[in-house]
């Protein structure tokens, strides 16, 4: 009876995850990370699990049917902001704004009435934001149940450190750093700096602050272990990244699943009146510029939006420039402005010539996606290494704001649109883009449905997770060769002093001798 056996266990292995209750946690998040969030669940709701997504961030579309959006208002750190404060800031500047608000911002979300509500259903399995979540643990802790990291960049600093996975400060630039890469001795040592930065603020400061809120709201259990410790507990690490796009190329480990590319699609014909005016930019094309969704764009400055103007009036081109405004004073008749457009319409339209970006990832995904030249621009947090691995790879260019002048801004735009061997770069990264072993979404349902199946999965967790840094990476291992060897050259020194020591005062005794 053991074929029975086998064939009972394969069947109730391969149902297990069929239907599957799926939690998803994402509080704090913009409008772009949203997007990422709401692919994942989608793919998820394509596969018929039923997905519960908690967010601070109000839906404007409808999800599918099988997606049961509970918005939870007044938390979201992101839509306290102000939006033009993030205006080419550095990553300190944000740093600073976001950590006094993270810890009671997370209890509310974990205290609110819609999560209470929420408790008292049963789920699978549990899918969350690796940042702005984290007081939410001891709640999957009473669940019993495995629960996935994820996040909407890739993997940098904390993260790794989460996953196991094993990093290389001298190879992988910190995403939040503006530095080129091969990286210089001082590069290499501001971004370790940077790097172990990050891990200690998150270890030693955020974490034990969420922690101190809730257990003073009487949010945290008695039972769930430290918040550091359940944060290394995560079966998988979904990261919005392109593996074989990815430059320099790096290790990861099994529980890595890289989803980068999820919310691409093909086009869509473009609206009527906007097909027109796009077809009335006869063969010169149009440029499309776009600056996203957290800055606002009628917050650049006057001198940089008229060097714009000045620049945009002086082509042969059209330019669609995504304004949240209804009008703009000094308009080129080759411009036109629109609240909303649908950018992967937009940008698979094979009259695009160029896309003008703020470098924003998932911005950058889809011009890679649909093969379109990119010119960066710039305005805060990770958008600069982002375009500097554009600029890198041959398939664009970027620009600072404050090197924003006519003739710059003209001539780099003049040089992405007339460059056949950047128009070559970028349809060769489109086809590996697009290369995959199967669809996106049924690579990410598989990994969330194999955790459901093998209950956590912890036979993939990485060994990582449980060394301390210095045996990890062999510091003990390397200080006891470098005690030896220096103890080996001191030895040595120490004879060879003693030996000619000793010959000297052989000869000096000799010559004595020999005048005697």
């Amino acid at each position: 009876m053991r074929w029975w056996s086998v064939a009972v266990v394969a069947v109730v292995m391969a149902t297990a995850a069929e239907g599957a209750r799926v939690l998803m946690l994402s509080p704090f998040l913009t409008k772009s990370h949203r997007v990422f969030f709401i692919a994942v669940a989608e793919a998820l709701a394509a596969r018929n699990h039923t997905v519960t997504y908690l967010t601070g961030l109000k839906a404007t579309t409808k999800p599918s049917s099988n997606i049961h959006e509970v918005f939870v208002p007044n938390v979201n750190v992101f839509t306290n902001l102000s939006t033009n404060s993030l205006f080419n800031v550095d990553m300190v500047t944000v740093t600073h704004y976001f950590g006094p608000y993270m810890p009671k911002a997370c209890a509310d979300a974990l205290s609110s009435q819609e999560m209470q509500r929420i408790q008292e259903e049963e789920f699978d399995v549990v899918v969350m934001s690796a940042f702005g979540a984290e007081c939410f643990y001891p709640y999957i802790h009473s669940l019993q149940v495995p629960y996935i990291h994820m996040s909407a960049n890739g993997m940098f600093g904390v993260y790794n450190y989460m996953a196991g996975n094993p990093h290389f400060s001298s190879l992988v630039i910190n995403r939040l750093l503006d530095l080129e890469y091969p990286m210089t001795l001082v590069d290499r040592l501001f971004n370790t700096v940077i790097e172990i930065g990050g891990i200690t603020w998150c270890t030693w400061d955020l974490y034990p602050r969420v922690e101190e809120e809730c257990r003073k709201r009487h949010l945290w259990t008695e039972d769930a272990p430290s918040l550091t410790e359940m944060s290394l507990n995560g079966s998988l690490f979904i990261i919005n990244s392109v593996q074989s796009l990815e430059t320099p190329i790096v290790p990861y480990v099994p529980t890595v699943v890289h989803a980068g590319g999820l919310h691409c699609r093909p086009p869509q014909p473009l609206p009527q009146d906007l097909e027109e005016w796009v077809a009335g930019a006869g063969d010169s094309g149009f440029i499309f510029f776009s600056v996203g969704t957290v800055v606002n764009s009628s917050f650049i400055p006057e001198k940089h939006r008229n060097a714009l103007l000045r620049v945009f009036a002086s082509l042969e081109q059209r330019v669609l420039w995504k304004w949240d405004q209804d009008t703009m004073k000094d308009l080129p008749p080759n411009v036109r402005l629109a609240r909303w457009l649908p950018q992967q319409d937009i940008l698979g339209h094979p009259r695009l010539c160029l896309f003008i970006s703020h470098g924003g990832l998932l911005s950058i995904q889809e011009a890679t996606y649909h093969g379109v030249p990119l010119l960066g621009l710039p305005v805060y947090m990770d958008q600069y290494y982002n375009l500097r691995q554009v600029q890198r790879q041959g398939w664009g260019r970027v620009l600072r704001w404050e090197d924003l002048a006519f003739d710059t801004l003209r001539q780099n735009i003049l040089d992405l649109i007339h460059d056949s061997r950047v128009r070559q770069k970028v349809l060769q990264r489109r086809e590996v883009m697009r290369d995959q072993p199967m669809p996106m979404g049924r690579w990410v349902s598989y990994w969330v449905e194999y955790v459901i199946r093998h209950g956590g999965a912890p036979h993939l967790r990485s060994p990582a997770l449980t060394m301390p840094w210095y045996q990890l990476y062999n510091v003990d291992v390397w200080l006891v060769v470098v005690v030896v060897v220096v103890l080996v050259v001191a030895v040595v020194a120490l004879l060879t002093f003693k030996l000619l020591l000793a010959l000297w005062s052989y000869l000096s005794s000799f010559r004595k001798r020999k005048q005697e």
